[in-house]
């Protein structure tokens, strides 16, 4: 999730890269090949480490991950193999990757805070091409949610007695019930329960039923 929407942000928001931007398999291929896959420059977003901090409780999952990537930039030094000429546009293009990377709330619930920025390094230089790299970080919560669910049966319905039934035959002193898709709803929070029915022998309703036990 996150590197698709970086790559659509830097698309958008970046003029320099023209919308050549791209992935990790693209910036790999291009290095082993020497094949600059995109007209230069160009820049693609890399993922980087991911730390853990410790689970935040006890009976369930919580944690934090620091979630890092990277957007490394792919300049052309043809015209000047020190690499001063590429070098000159940094500026520019730092800007214009700010602009697409910084602060941003990547899904609902997750992120405390947007995107931040960890540094930037130099990372390859040869006859024909400059490759720079901006860092960014961004915290990332976990919960039981994303993990294994168990398996469970659906709650269908569950009637709690507060007190056994007399000998007497009589009623139950209450009865608590949780009302599901399977059942009436509740009677409303500020009545009295509505009266049994009559006994029925022939079709007893739950009422009796309860009663039978």
């Amino acid at each position: 999730m996150i590197y698709d929407v970086m790559i659509q942000l830097l698309r958008a928001n970046a003029p320099v890269f023209g919308g050549r931007v791209a992935g990790a398999a693209e910036f790999y291929s291009g290095l082993k090949n020497y094949n600059a896959t995109m007209p230069l420059p160009a820049a693609y977003v890399m993922p980087l480490n991911q730390d853990a901090e410790r689970n935040q409780i006890l009976n369930g999952l919580v944690q934090i991950v620091h979630k890092g990537f990277g957007i490394a930039v792919e300049l052309d030094a043809q015209q000047d193999r020190r690499g001063q000429a590429p070098v000159m546009s940094f500026d520019t293009i730092e800007t214009q990757v700010f602009a697409s990377c910084l602060n941003v709330h990547l899904g609902t619930c997750r992120m405390s805070q947007g995107t931040y920025f960890l540094g930037a390094h130099y990372l390859e230089l040869d006859r024909a091409r400059l490759f720079y790299q901006w860092e960014f970080g961004a915290d990332w919560q976990i919960s039981d949610e994303d993990g294994w669910q168990p398996p469970s049966i659906p709650l269908e319905s569950m009637e709690l007695d507060i007190f056994h039934r007399p000998q007497t035959g009589d009623l139950p002193a209450a009865i608590a019930m949780v009302a599901t898709q399977a059942t009436a709803p509740p009677p409303p929070t500020d009545g009295p329960w509505p009266d049994p029915p009559p006994y029925d022998t022939a079709a007893p309703s739950w009422w009796q039923r309860l009663l039978r036990r």
